[in-house]
C-alpha cells in the first residue's frame, strides 16, 4: 500500500479534529469559500474532496443544518427548513466572499485570532498543499475566486505568517516557504502530529547541514595545510641541493632533515623531534629561516 503523503496526512489530521459552534462554522466557512468559483457571491452547495474526507466532516454540516449527498467525490449540500430562510453558515460564507470578516470573531487563550484559525483550516482542506518537509518547505493554496484569495492573505497575516499572491492564468496562487511559518501554520490549523514530525526532520536537517559543514571545512583546512606543506618542502629540499646548505647550522640542518622526512607531521610534531625538543614557536621559527634561505636562491 501506498504510504501517504505529508499533505494527505496533514488533511487527514484536520478532518478528525472537532470544534464547536462557531468556530465549526469557520471551519466550514474556509473550506465552501475554498471552492467558490470567480465572482461567486453565494455559498457554494458542491464541494470536492477525498471521500474519506467528507465521511469525517459530514456531521459538521448536519450540526449546521445541513444534509448531505455526494457522488465521485462531490458533496451536495441540501439545506433543512424553510426554502426562504438562511442559516448562520450561509450568512458568514456568503458575508466572507463579499470580502467581509465576520463581527463577532474573538482571541483564543494563546491570543491567536480564533476566525483565522479555523477558516484557515478550511481553506487548506479544500484547496492547500504542504510539500514533503524532507525536500523543501512549502504551503500554498489555488483559489479560483479573488475576494477569498485577498481574505486567504488578511486570515493568514492575522495569524503573523506572510504569504506571498501570485496570478496564474485562471486561480491565484498564495505560498510561503519559511520553515517557520509551515511550522506555526500547522499549529494554528491543530494539526499537532504533523508539527512534531516536521520538527524532527528540520532538526535532522539542520544537524546533518551541520555535520556536512564541519567536514567541508575540515577537508578545506586539511587540504591548504597539505599544499602548504609540500610547497614548504619543495622550498627546502631546493635549498638542501644548493651550496648553501653547507653554511647551515647543525640546528637548522636538523630542522630541514626532520622536515623532509616527515612530510604528513604538523609544526608542533616536527619541534618534538628535535634533540633537544623544542616549542611549536621554535620549531617554526626554524622553518621560517629555512624558507628565507631558499627564497634567496
Amino acid at each position: 500500500m501506498e504510504q501517504a503523503s505529508f499533505s494527505d496526512a496533514v488533511r487527514t489530521e484536520v478532518c478528525q479534529l472537532r470544534a464547536k459552534s462557531p468556530s465549526r462554522r469557520y471551519f466550514l466557512a474556509g473550506l465552501l469559500c475554498s471552492q467558490s468559483e470567480a465572482g461567486q457571491k453565494e455559498m457554494p452547495r458542491k464541494i470536492r474532496l477525498r471521500c474519506e474526507d467528507i465521511g469525517r466532516i459530514e456531521g459538521f454540516f448536519s450540526d449546521e443544518g445541513y444534509k448531505i449527498t455526494y457522488e465521485n467525490q462531490t458533496l451536495s449540500l441540501i439545506r433543512r427548513g424553510e426554502e426562504n430562510e438562511t442559516t448562520h453558515l450561509e450568512d458568514l460564507v456568503c458575508a466572507c466572499l463579499s470580502g467581509n470578516l465576520p463581527e463577532d470573531v474573538s482571541a483564543d487563550e494563546d491570543g491567536t485570532h480564533r476566525f483565522a484559525r479555523y477558516f484557515m483550516r478550511g481553506i487548506f482542506l479544500g484547496c492547500g498543499y504542504i510539500s514533503d518537509p524532507q525536500k523543501t518547505y512549502r504551503t500554498e493554496f489555488h483559489i479560483d475566486n479573488g475576494i477569498v484569495s485577498l481574505l486567504t492573505v488578511e486570515a493568514l497575516g492575522m495569524l503573523g505568517i506572510n504569504a506571498s499572491l501570485t496570478s496564474r492564468d485562471s486561480y491565484t496562487q498564495i505560498y510561503f516557504k519559511a520553515g517557520d511559518s509551515v511550522s506555526d501554520f500547522l499549529g494554528y490549523i491543530g494539526a499537532v502530529k504533523a508539527v512534531l514530525e516536521f520538527e524532527n526532520i528540520r532538526a535532522s536537517k539542520e544537524v546533518n547541514r551541520q555535520v556536512s559543514r564541519t567536514v567541508n571545512c575540515d577537508e578545506s583546512n586539511f587540504r591548504r595545510q597539505s599544499e602548504a606543506g609540500a610547497t614548504r618542502n619543495e622550498q627546502i629540499r631546493h635549498l638542501m641541493r644548493s651550496e648553501l646548505a653547507k653554511c647551515l647550522t647543525p640546528e637548522l640542518r636538523a630542522a630541514a632533515e626532520a622536515t623532509l622526512s616527515n612530510p604528513g607531521l604538523s609544526i608542533a610534531e616536527l619541534g618534538a623531534l628535535m634533540d633537544p625538543p623544542i616549542s611549536k614557536s621554535g620549531m617554526n621559527h626554524r622553518i621560517l629561516k629555512l624558507l628565507e634561505l631558499a627564497g634567496s636562491l
